[in-house]
């Protein structure tokens, strides 16, 4: 056995080294917490980052798809829509309502004769955004935007690269062109049986 002294030193120098443990412990877990902290405030930074390049690249390729519709829209209402002359072509129209100011973007505005074509693009066409449009064209709100266009047929159109099915069927019992990709350009896909 040992000493009583002896088992007092090592007890001594046990505390104090357990003491220097829980001390430096201490001083490494402060050092874990802030690093995580700043890995956090830059998870949330990266992340705002990351969904800001998500939203400008969702835009940017909205405005491609817009790129790709609109000179093919000229062609459809000169040889699909018989629209004759054309008046004013416009992409990307913006106007400010004349009672409420409020401002809307028209993604293609054709002006014809006899007939307006108001075209939306969607890079990516839900129903939720086919409702929405139909819900404007009823509204007649668009002769409100463009009141200099009153007593003229409006012809809707509705396009993307591609449409479902089931909302070409939609757009077609609503009156509503569908327009998309075919075999090589840019077609009407319910021409015959939109009835107007």
């Amino acid at each position: 056995m040992f000493p009583e002294t002896e088992i007092e030193e090592r007890v001594d120098r046990l505390e104090v080294a357990l003491e220097q443990f829980i001390t430096e412990g201490r001083a490494q877990m402060r050092e874990v917490n802030a690093g995580l902290l700043r890995l956090e405030r830059n998870s949330e930074r990266d992340r705002r980052e990351h969904n800001k390049r998500w939203g400008e690249l969702a835009n940017k390729m909205g405005t491609v798809v817009e790129d790709i519709v609109a000179p093919s829209l000229r062609r459809i209402v000169l040889d699909d829509l018989g629209f004759g002359e054309v008046e004013f072509f416009a992409p990307r129209v913006e106007k400010r309502h004349p009672v409420t100011g409020q401002a809307r973007e028209f993604d293609v505005v054709v002006a014809g004769p006899k007939a307006i074509l108001l075209n939306e693009t969607k890079s990516t066409p839900t129903l939720d955004r086919v409702e929405a449009f139909v819900e404007f064209v009823k509204s007649g709100q668009f002769f409100e935007y463009f009141p200099e266009y009153r007593g003229r047929v409006l012809k809707p159109v509705f396009s993307s690269l591609s449409i479902p099915e089931s909302l070409v069927a939609y757009l077609t019992r609503q009156g509503v062109y569908a327009v998309a990709m075919g075999d090589d350009v840019m077609q009407v896909l319910n021409l015959k049986e939109v009835v107007e």
